[in-house]
């Protein structure tokens, strides 16, 4: 269920350079930021932000689920 915060923020134009954290580590690294987005196939391009050269793919129904990611960078231990 999608609350009242993620139709709001969460939408297709509000997530250009936006930073998201994953819930587990891809790569290596859990911070990410937006790139780029293709409307057309419902992807996000997301770079890692501590190593810029570690692109990550994913789709915009899994970026807006709470457990595979968090917007914002958080401080999360695992």
């Amino acid at each position: 269920m999608i609350n009242n915060y993620d139709k709001e923020f969460n939408k297709v134009s509000k997530l250009e350079s936006s930073k998201w954290t994953s819930l587990k580590k891809l790569n290596g690294w859990k911070h990410y930021e937006v790139i780029n987005i293709n409307k057309r196939i419902n992807q996000i391009e997301l770079f890692a932000v501590c190593e810029k050269e570690n692109r990550v793919i994913v789709n915009i129904d899994d970026l807006q689920n709470k457990q595979i990611w968090i917007r914002g960078w958080q401080d999360i231990t695992t």
